[in-house]
């Protein structure tokens, strides 16, 4: 009896993790296959340049509110 139960779970342990393996790889290669990188997304990802405009801050600093 322990036998044959000890081999049943083996089966049930065997047959889902190569269930699951399966699932998780189909899920990663459709993933690939249909995500793309769109153009606006290109854009928005693009580094910002380190330059600080001095002018601009001087002109900020200069306004006065009343």
């Amino acid at each position: 009896m322990k036998q044959s139960s000890d081999r049943d779970l083996l089966l049930i342990s065997v047959f889902t993790f190569i269930t699951v393996s399966l699932w998780v790889f189909f899920e990663v290669l459709k993933t690939v296959k249909t995500t793309t990188v769109t153009a606006s997304t290109i854009q928005i990802v693009e580094p910002l340049d380190p330059k600080i405009d001095m002018q601009t801050i001087e002109t900020i600093a200069s306004k006065q509110v009343y």
